[in-house]
């Protein structure tokens, strides 16, 4: 069980991310909650994400249990190329390696992680931290190379927000504080959805190759 403000936060996004199928019922992007995968740096092991956004079926090869290609999540849908991950209570720490973690899997494109710190009383005025990570595969404006090496070394880029009211550490306000404020935009290319490189004698064949973006 959780928290209301995480849910609440989990709704948010799972409604963002449905906005591209154009408020379809069964458009192509399938966008769930906590469905179990294969831990990629684990041993047959399940981890769900708070959010996973995923191709429908028909849109892609279809999947096939670890360790064959195409990979699916844990009952055999196609596996999630976006996810999100909110921490409230859970440390940053372990929020971030579990972030880390699913970037380890090749399916997933993105990671995109919120850490909500408790609320703060400051001169009679509430104010709410919150960090925002974001880990692509591609260099990313204003981002850095992951601190973890693997990553790093596999094109992975993080880039963070602090977009609360006030920094998390210093308590001094930041410049988050109106909607549409173009320093806080998180875009992610509805081509990550889509990302389904051919397969050659059972390896992803990714040179040279750039996601069809549906029209829907």
């Amino acid at each position: 069980m959780s928290y209301a403000l995480h849910e609440d936060v989990i709704s948010y996004l799972q409604d963002c991310f449905k906005k591209p199928n154009n408020q379809a019922w069964l458009g192509p992007i399938v966008v769930s909650g906590q469905p179990y995968h294969h831990n990629p740096i684990g041993m047959g092991e399940k981890i769900a994400p708070d959010v996973a956004v995923r191709p429908r079926e028909c849109f892609v090869q279809r999947a096939n249990p670890p360790p064959d290609l195409p990979r699916g999540d844990f009952t055999g849908n196609s596996h999630a190329r976006i996810v999100c991950q909110i921490a409230n209570t859970q440390k940053i720490n372990l929020w971030n390696t579990k972030c880390e973690t699913w970037m380890h899997g090749e399916y997933v494109r993105c990671v995109f992680g919120l850490k909500i710190y408790p609320k703060k009383n400051i001169d009679r005025t509430v104010h709410q931290p919150i960090v925002a990570r974001l880990w692509v595969r591609r260099e990313l404006p204003g981002g850095l190379l992951s601190s973890n090496a693997t990553l790093s070394g596999n094109g992975v880029y993080v880039k963070e927000w602090e977009c609360g009211t006030i920094h998390h550490s210093t308590n001094t306000p930041t410049d988050c504080n109106a909607p549409n404020n173009d320093q806080f935009k998180v875009t992610i290319p509805v081509s990550d959805v889509f990302w389904d490189p051919p397969i050659a004698d059972g390896v992803l064949n990714v040179d040279g190759y750039t996601p069809v973006l549906l029209e829907f």
